[in-house]
């Protein structure tokens, strides 16, 4: 079976569902039904990820320690790589390196989709989950866990109280957000040497998992920790800055300064390589 007939497979099998719990009037306070994706939000969820936090805690906080001291290097290192491939459009456009959105269907073949979306489901649901694990470590409420299932992925999202995340101390504030791009990180450096020992022996079809996994994992760990407001980077920036005079000026600086500079290396990259099916 081909991977197009696979996915209309289960394309069709979703609808089925959703059809059933439309006809069947279906309605739960804890669950959100639509024709793309269905959530599960509940407190029930909380007992898992504090299970996860009091198994070995000091780990965990370890962890999150690591996330606030690599954030630094992150943003930097994708920050150096993005200004880095702009100037070479401009001087040594031969060497520039294509950068693209993903999107389905379009930069993201057919072929790849399934399996696009199966990495990136595990990478959002392990990524907050490693949010609320660090909210149980310094005290902060989750308010709620959500495991969200849409056609052929799936992930998560963890709800902070707000009130209790204002009043925590900033090391705290700054493990929580980084605790999701330090995990994605080590999830695509632990792949690596994986794929080295195991190439040739694993199943193709794990081998083509693992490698958008890696690629799912890396890229979002780097681009995550960028100071742009809605990311876990920008959030970072935004408690760090808050109490200055400028705090509001430093923080939209770095949101439309780094998005254009996004923006300048997408721009280039289709006007020189065009749109590059993965």
């Amino acid at each position: 079976m081909d991977t197009v007939t696979t996915l209309a497979i289960i394309v069709a099998a979703w609808f089925v569902f959703y059809a059933v719990v439309k006809l069947f009037k279906v309605k739960r306070d804890d669950l959100e039904v639509s024709p793309i994706y269905a959530l599960y939000k509940s407190t029930r969820l909380n007992s898992l990820i504090a299970r996860l936090a009091a198994w070995h805690p000091t780990m965990w906080r370890t962890l999150g320690n690591a996330g606030v001291a690599a954030s630094v290097g992150q943003a930097a290192f994708v920050s150096w790589l993005l200004f880095n491939n702009l100037l070479k459009f401009f001087f040594k456009p031969e060497q520039a390196s294509p950068v693209q959105p993903l999107i389905p269907g379009v930069t993201i073949s057919a072929s790849s989709l399934p399996w696009f979306m199966l990495a990136a489901g595990l990478v959002i649901l392990t990524h907050e989950l490693s949010h609320g694990i660090q909210c149980v470590l310094e005290g902060i409420k989750v308010k709620s866990a959500a495991v969200l299932v849409a056609v052929i992925t799936f992930g998560g999202a963890v709800e902070p109280d707000e009130e209790d995340l204002t009043k925590a101390p900033l090391i705290s504030k700054l493990r929580v957000f980084a605790a999701g791009s330090i995990v994605n990180l080590l999830t695509g450096l632990l792949l690596i040497p994986i794929r080295i020992i195991f190439d040739g022996v694993m199943p193709e079809a794990l081998g083509i998992f693992l490698s958008w996994l890696y690629f799912v994992s890396i890229n979002l760990a780097m681009m995550n920790m960028l100071p742009i407001g809605p990311l876990d980077g920008g959030q970072m920036w935004r408690v760090l800055t808050e109490t200055r005079p400028t705090g509001k000026l430093l923080q939209k600086a770095a949101t439309y300064i780094f998005i254009a500079l996004i923006v300048g290396n997408i721009v280039f990259s289709l006007s020189m390589f065009g749109l590059i099916p993965l």
